[in-house]
Protein backbone atom coordinates (compact mmCIF):
# COMPACT_ATOMS: atom_id res chain seq x y z
CA UNK A 1 0.00 0.00 0.00
CA UNK A 2 2.73 2.38 1.20
CA UNK A 3 4.21 1.40 -2.64
CA UNK A 4 1.09 2.28 -4.46
CA UNK A 5 0.97 5.56 -2.54
CA UNK A 6 4.71 6.43 -3.11
CA UNK A 7 4.11 5.90 -6.72
CA UNK A 8 1.07 7.91 -7.13
CA UNK A 9 3.07 10.70 -5.33
CA UNK A 10 5.72 10.82 -8.20
CA UNK A 11 3.22 10.46 -10.69
CA UNK A 12 1.51 13.77 -9.27
CA UNK A 13 4.46 15.49 -8.84
CA UNK A 14 5.90 14.36 -12.45
CA UNK A 15 2.89 16.00 -14.16
CA UNK A 16 2.65 19.05 -12.00
CA UNK A 17 6.32 19.88 -12.73
CA UNK A 18 5.40 19.15 -16.62
CA UNK A 19 2.38 21.47 -16.76
CA UNK A 20 4.29 24.07 -14.80
CA UNK A 21 7.16 23.67 -16.92
CA UNK A 22 4.59 24.42 -20.13
CA UNK A 23 2.63 27.18 -18.28
CA UNK A 24 6.19 29.17 -18.06
CA UNK A 25 7.24 28.43 -21.53
CA UNK A 26 3.99 29.85 -22.69
CA UNK A 27 4.14 33.19 -20.13
CA UNK A 28 7.87 33.44 -22.01
CA UNK A 29 6.21 33.28 -25.31
CA UNK A 30 3.24 35.60 -24.24
CA UNK A 31 5.48 38.01 -23.16
CA UNK A 32 8.26 37.89 -25.73
CA UNK A 33 5.29 38.75 -28.09
CA UNK A 34 3.55 41.45 -26.17
CA UNK A 35 7.43 43.52 -25.48
CA UNK A 36 7.88 43.04 -29.69
CA UNK A 37 4.05 44.34 -30.21
CA UNK A 38 4.68 46.89 -27.67
CA UNK A 39 8.54 48.09 -29.30
CA UNK A 40 7.51 47.15 -33.50
CA UNK A 41 3.90 48.19 -33.69
CA UNK A 42 3.11 44.23 -34.65
CA UNK A 43 -0.18 43.76 -36.14
CA UNK A 44 -2.33 41.24 -34.72
CA UNK A 45 -2.03 38.68 -37.80
CA UNK A 46 1.81 39.42 -37.72
CA UNK A 47 1.39 38.48 -34.15
CA UNK A 48 -0.44 34.73 -34.66
CA UNK A 49 2.20 34.67 -37.54
CA UNK A 50 5.13 35.20 -35.11
CA UNK A 51 4.27 32.88 -32.36
CA UNK A 52 5.15 29.83 -33.75
CA UNK A 53 8.06 31.37 -34.62
CA UNK A 54 8.32 32.48 -31.10
CA UNK A 55 7.28 29.08 -29.22
CA UNK A 56 10.49 27.20 -31.47
CA UNK A 57 12.81 29.68 -30.22
CA UNK A 58 12.05 29.65 -26.86
CA UNK A 59 11.91 25.44 -26.95
CA UNK A 60 15.18 25.45 -29.15
CA UNK A 61 16.39 27.70 -26.25
CA UNK A 62 16.31 25.35 -23.40
CA UNK A 63 17.15 22.33 -25.16
CA UNK A 64 20.46 24.48 -25.49
CA UNK A 65 20.48 25.10 -21.83
CA UNK A 66 19.90 21.30 -20.97
CA UNK A 67 22.18 20.26 -23.58
CA UNK A 68 25.02 22.10 -23.01
CA UNK A 69 24.82 22.50 -19.80
CA UNK A 70 28.70 22.00 -19.02
CA UNK A 71 29.45 23.75 -21.62
CA UNK A 72 29.61 27.67 -21.40
CA UNK A 73 30.75 27.94 -25.06
CA UNK A 74 28.38 25.70 -26.58
CA UNK A 75 25.52 27.20 -25.39
CA UNK A 76 26.78 30.70 -26.35
CA UNK A 77 27.31 29.55 -29.96
CA UNK A 78 23.94 27.67 -30.39
CA UNK A 79 22.31 30.37 -28.63
CA UNK A 80 23.70 32.92 -31.17
CA UNK A 81 22.95 30.76 -33.65
CA UNK A 82 19.17 30.30 -32.56
CA UNK A 83 18.86 34.19 -32.16
CA UNK A 84 19.89 34.46 -35.81
CA UNK A 85 17.28 32.13 -36.62
CA UNK A 86 14.56 33.85 -35.63
CA UNK A 87 15.92 37.13 -37.19
CA UNK A 88 15.51 35.27 -40.44
CA UNK A 89 12.00 33.93 -39.78
CA UNK A 90 10.81 37.12 -38.19
CA UNK A 91 12.53 39.03 -41.13
CA UNK A 92 9.88 37.04 -43.49
CA UNK A 93 6.79 38.36 -41.86
CA UNK A 94 7.57 41.81 -40.19
CA UNK A 95 9.05 44.51 -41.88
CA UNK A 96 12.45 45.93 -42.09
CA UNK A 97 11.68 49.21 -40.04
CA UNK A 98 10.05 46.33 -37.18
CA UNK A 99 12.79 44.41 -37.27
CA UNK A 100 14.82 47.26 -36.52
CA UNK A 101 12.67 48.19 -33.94
CA UNK A 102 13.38 44.64 -32.54
CA UNK A 103 17.01 44.93 -32.75
CA UNK A 104 16.81 48.30 -30.76
CA UNK A 105 14.69 47.30 -27.74
CA UNK A 106 16.51 44.08 -27.70
CA UNK A 107 20.33 46.29 -27.28
CA UNK A 108 18.43 48.54 -24.60
CA UNK A 109 17.60 45.63 -22.75
CA UNK A 110 21.05 44.11 -22.96
CA UNK A 111 22.06 47.20 -22.09
CA UNK A 112 20.09 47.90 -18.62
CA UNK A 113 20.89 44.46 -17.95
CA UNK A 114 24.52 44.75 -18.13
CA UNK A 115 24.00 48.21 -16.14
CA UNK A 116 22.17 46.62 -13.47
CA UNK A 117 24.61 43.80 -13.28
CA UNK A 118 27.10 46.35 -12.81
CA UNK A 119 25.55 48.44 -10.35
CA UNK A 120 25.35 45.11 -7.83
Amino acid sequence: MKKLILTLGIVLATMFTATAQEARGEKQVDKLIAEYTTAAQITPDQSAKIKPMIESFIATRKANKEKYANDAEGLKTANKTNRENLKAQLKTVLSEDQIKKIEEYNKEKRAEKSGATNQE
